[in-house]
């Protein structure tokens, strides 16, 4: 039997503080994309392979250290939205997953399985994007056989078999068993520890990086996955940061030169960038720091848009117009 939780701890966190999460299921193919795409890489052939209400978007600041992005999880999306004194389990009536199989070996059969694919093409030599996995599983169940799972699996050049590249660092599968408090720690949160007013799950982990070296403008095939092991109770969940899927160029950086379509003026503490005519008046522009953290959005307003850098730390910057194929510029705040 797995935990109950008692009403009058549900009372407590209820009255503490209402959820800061706000999560939309039934989603669009074009919205999905849209949230995906981040700098320097283009998205196609979205697929989802689960119930709608087992994925969705979600936005608002929380225990988490992403603030927007997509939630796949292996029951509903809108029970990730907490306090930890609530239950997030949900039943899908999916069957599991044969790559997370394989990666458990056997250590488990995996169900209620949730998996979103897509095609992209990087312009640079890298692929990143960021991403936390979290669970009701945790933390009771650490070290039994209810070990949720989760891969990002990359197939494409260089990669003759789908690889998961969302393993910690040392090649280690993310999965309840093996990041936790007490195994791999430093990648682990959790959250009844100081009891968390706004997500769910009682674990999750840190904001974490998928990183792979891939081929220039060659087509790469991405497929998320994240199943329940052992049975169909207590949800887990995978969060991808909007806009985090990004292919800088390591090797020489961005080549400015060729980016002649956006120009940025210094206007004291703001930014002035000209837009070309096409875009579309009331288009987004995204500013995203090194790391590939979202950390502004502006409307632009008639042929450009002002860009407040008061507020930002010190390091580079890129700019990118939100549905457009306008490439990305970048900026240095010193």
């Amino acid at each position: 039997m797995k935990k109950l939780l008692p009403s009058a701890a549900f009372s407590l966190f209820a009255l503490a503080g209402q959820a800061q999460l706000t999560i939309t299921d039934s989603l669009t193919i074009g919205s999905i994309t849209t949230l995906l795409e981040g700098i320097g890489v283009t998205v196609s052939n979205v697929t989802v392979n689960c119930p709608e209400r087992a994925m969705g978007h979600f936005v608002g600041t929380s225990e988490l250290s992403i603030t927007e992005g997509l939630v796949l999880t292996t029951g509903g999306a809108d029970l990730v939205a907490g306090p930890v004194a609530n239950f997030a389990s949900d039943y899908l009536g999916t069957p599991g997953d044969a790559d997370l199989d394989n990666a458990l070996g056997m250590g488990g059969i995996t169900y209620e399985a949730c998996v979103l694919e897509f095609d992209c093409v990087p312009q640079g030599d890298t692929l990143l994007f960021n991403f936390s996995f979290g669970s009701e599983e945790y933390q009771e169940f650490v070290g039994s056989a209810f070990n949720d799972v989760f891969g990002i699996y990359l197939s494409g050049p260089g990669f003759g078999t789908p690889t998961n590249v969302a393993a910690i660092p040392g090649g280690t599968v993310v999965s309840i068993n093996n990041v936790n408090n007490q195994l791999n720690s430093g990648y682990y949160h959790d959250n009844e520890g100081i009891p968390g007013y706004y997500v769910a799950y009682d674990g999750f982990t840190t904001n974490l990086t998928v990183f792979a070296v891939v081929q220039p403008l060659q087509p790469y095939h991405f497929k998320v996955a994240i199943a329940d092991v052992a049975d169909g109770a207590l949800d887990s969940g995978v969060f991808l940061e909007a806009f985090s899927f990004r292919s800088p160029m390591l090797t020489t950086g961005l080549n400015e030169a060729s980016l002649p379509s956006l120009q940025l003026f210094r206007r004291g503490d703001e930014l002035f960038m000209v837009v070309p005519p096409e875009t579309a008046h009331g288009q987004h522009v995204l500013v995203f720091d090194a790391a590939g953290h979202l950390v502004q959005r502006t409307m632009v307003q008639g042929t450009g848009v002002s860009i407040d850098i008061a507020g930002l730390d010190a390091g580079m910057y890129v700019v990118k117009v939100q549905d457009s194929t306008l490439p990305a510029v970048r900026f240095v705040k010193e």
